[in-house]
């Protein structure tokens, strides 16, 4: 009968600290996207604006567009 309560005590404690390191790996995601991510895709997108205005870097206006993208989801797999 103990056993299995300090099982199940050991199984809450585990379950409250893993859903913690999640909420703080989500909060630390949110921030770095907000800090780091978020002004270097606007930044690219207002290259590749730029850079599409010209016939010869089109190609590379593209380009930045794409990163535009991959920066707005720098955690999800490239599917091309």
């Amino acid at each position: 009968m103990i056993t299995a309560l300090l099982i199940f005590t050991f199984l809450i404690v585990f379950l409250i600290v893993s859903l913690c390191f999640h909420l703080a790996g989500g909060i630390l995601k949110l921030a770095f996207k907000l800090l780091i991510c978020l002004p270097c895709a606007i930044l690219c997108g207002v290259l590749g604006l730029l850079f599409c205005c010209t016939l010869i870097l089109i190609p590379l206006g593209i380009a930045c567009f794409k990163l535009t993208g991959y920066l707005l989801c720098p955690f999800k797999a490239c599917v091309i």
